[in-house]
């Protein structure tokens, strides 16, 4: 490659000497003036000694650096030429070398094609255009370019009539603002408009270009705001029907990423009646054809983003989206899959789609991932199935169960530990399942409560809380099969530490939780054991658990900042015999998904104050040492604690 390279810029060498020949003679005439006379024999010197070295270095020197020593200086003495020739010799050395050498080079490199970028000649233009955009793939040479003054000359390049022109210099820029540090220049050097007018540009390159610099400027918060009020989102959107498969992509890259704020929702609510037409198909699209996979994805994405409106949940659903996203989950490509799994993660936020989605056969690809081996289509399946189970419907949950998605879970749950996003969704969509009327029993008799009580011990607060708030509302129902699963969970006798007895003692005693929702929780399963005269074993065991009890005294000893006299009737930290309905559930029943704009792997949300939690964790040790010193009111306890726990609202 290099000796044909060498060849090709040779060439351009002779050429130079056969230009300033020609050029030399009508240089010459100036206005008579010994003054303009020497400067122009001057240059003439200059230029052709300038000739002079490259031919010699390209003689003797198959390998030339041409970004520093003489070769530079040669090139840098022809771009200062006032021969047009000349000058095109040297954007061609530059664009033609720059195509297989792309190191760091210096500033005066840099300075050096930049000026080119400013003659009066086209061709010129576009090979320093061509050259610069190549230089630009190296990370130094995006702020030499800054730093020179280059994106001016390449705004200017992008309002030229030239098309080349206007494809070299949008792909220089779409270089540049790859470094995110530069693309505050980029905004301010007043590129984004022409960028939107050349994404309508009926050229397959200098669109693609466009589209590809668009997208890296979506990347902050305050550029997508400065695209939106140029109207990148309605240029951007035209796109996805284009014949050209990295355009698609790039356009549907950059919706996804305009539309993760509310502003560049709107806009494209406005402008674009049919773009979710547009991303389905796309969405559609054969896997097999290039590059299709990856667009497949990103226009799951940018519908999933675009799902963040509740409008856009239903009109989604209403277009369409639910076949495609179904066939889509069993795409053999994991990006694709994981894709339609964030999508559907928002869109079964809205009750009113979960009949669709049902219809649509979802359930059981989703339960698939559920097991699968792709981290983030497991959590993002997950959390849509959670979705569809917090809306409480029957049906949806009969066909839950159809889709095997409890026996999913337990897989999922199986040794090795499951990721963290995916253990915090696996103990959150199994503490939805527990409030819903039919789900709840299964997941008892397929043993997962002894997966939850191992999530109790999951680093991230999340699951922990999670998993915790999922056994409350287990133990609130007070069935044999609930109470023995935890009775038998209460001390496990191959991994002591690892029981339900070991997770409640931590929580109580270790000052980690001294201010912690948890804590009330655990000390609410104390009072919940306690007070069931169903199982007078496992209450005989924690009553005669001297270490346990101890601790009991000694949170019902403590003085908290408010009194638990000030808490109101529905504070009380009775024991119910009925499980949360799920409208409580809703703060951590319902997950959505927006790239950009919001984490995936929130804290469950609707935590009480600490000072709250701390009140009614006194309150219920108090209520247990009553206990401990009456045996007598066991069943009368028992009896009387029959109102729904208003402990936290999970």
């Amino acid at each position: 490659m290099g000796a044909s390279v060498s060849s090709t810029v040779g060439a351009a060498a002779c050429c130079m000497a056969g230009s300033r020949n020609g050029g030399g003679s009508g240089g010459g005439s100036g206005d008579g003036s010994a003054d303009e006379r020497r400067r122009l024999v001057q240059a003439s010197s200059r230029e052709q000694q300038a000739v002079a070295v490259l031919s010699r270095l390209f003689e003797h020197d198959t390998r030339i650096n041409f970004y520093s020593g003489e070769a530079l200086d040669a090139l840098a003495t022809l771009a200062r030429s006032d021969v047009h020739q000349l000058q095109l010799s040297a954007a061609t050395a530059f664009s033609e070398v720059s195509a297989y050498d792309v190191r760091a080079v210096s500033l005066e490199t840099i300075t050096t094609v930049v000026g080119l970028l400013g003659s009066a000649h086209a061709d010129v233009q576009q090979g320093a255009g061509a050259a610069l955009g190549n230089l630009a793939g190296n990370m130094a040479n995006k702020r030499l370019i800054v730093q020179s003054g280059g994106l001016a000359q390449l705004v200017r390049q992008m309002l030229s009539p030239s098309v080349e022109a206007q494809a070299n210099a949008a792909g220089c820029i779409t270089n540049v603002a790859a470094d995110g540090e530069l693309k505050a220049a980029v905004a301010r050097s007043g590129a984004l408009v022409p960028l939107v007018r050349l994404a309508r540009s009926r050229d397959v390159r200098v669109a693609r270009n466009a589209a590809g610099a668009l997208l890296n400027m979506t990347h902050a918060a305050e550029h997508r705001q400065q695209l939106v009020a140029a109207g990148a989102g309605p240029a951007l959107a035209a796109l996805l029907d284009s014949g050209d498969g990295d355009t698609r992509y790039y356009a549907a890259t950059a919706v996804g990423n305009v539309a993760a704020d509310g502003a560049g929702r709107e806009q494209l609510w406005r402008a674009q009646p049919l773009l979710v037409d547009q991303l389905v198909r796309l969405v559609q699209q054969p896997g097999g054809q290039r590059g299709a996979a990856r667009t497949q994805a990103q226009a799951a994405l940018a519908l999933r983003n675009l799902a963040s409106d509740e409008r856009y949940q239903a009109h989604a659903v209403a277009r369409g989206a639910a076949p495609a996203l179904a066939a889509a989950l069993q795409s053999p490509h994991p990006a694709v899959a994981a894709a339609a799994a964030a999508c559907l993660r928002n869109l079964s936020i809205a009750a009113a789609n979960e009949g669709a989605l049902v219809a649509a056969g979802v359930l059981p690809p989703l339960a698939a991932l559920v097991s699968g081996a792709d981290r983030d289509a497991q959590a993002h399946a997950l959390a849509a199935l959670r979705n569809l189970a917090a809306n409480g419907g029957e049906a949806c949950a009969q066909a839950l169960l159809a889709a095997g998605v409890l026996d999913h879970m337990c897989a999922a749950l199986a040794p090795p530990a499951a990721s963290m996003p995916a253990a915090y969704e696996l103990a959150a969509a199994l503490g939805v399942f527990a409030a819903a009327p039919l789900l709840w029993r299964p997941l008892v008799e397929r043993g997962l409560c002894r997966h939850l009580v191992r999530l109790l011990r999951a680093p991230c607060h999340a699951t922990e809380y999670a998993a915790c708030c999922a056994l409350r509302t287990l133990a609130a129902r007070r069935t044999p099969e609930v109470l023995g699963e935890l009775a038998h969970l209460w001390v496990v006798a191959a991994e002591p530490r690892a029981g339900l007895r070991a997770y409640v003692l931590r929580a109580l005693s270790d000052a980690a939780y001294a201010r912690s929702p948890v804590r009330a929780i655990a000390m609410w399963l104390v009072v919940a054991l306690l007070g069931c005269g169903a199982r007078p074993d496992l209450r005989r065991r924690i009553v005669a658990d001297v270490q346990l009890m101890a601790v009991v005294e000694g949170l019902a000893r403590q003085r908290v900042a408010r009194d638990a006299e000030s808490l109101s009737a529905s504070d009380t930290c009775s024991v119910a015999s009925e499980a949360f309905a799920p409208a409580e559930l809703v703060a951590v029943g319902r997950a959505a998904s927006v790239e950009n704009g919001g984490s995936d792997d929130g804290e469950a949300g609707g935590c009480d104050d600490d000072d709250q939690a701390s009140v009614r964790t006194c309150t219920l040790a108090r209520q247990v040492v009553a206990l401990l010193h009456e045996p007598a009111s066991f069943a009368a306890s028992a009896a009387s604690l029959k109102q729904a726990p208003r402990l936290l609202n999970v």
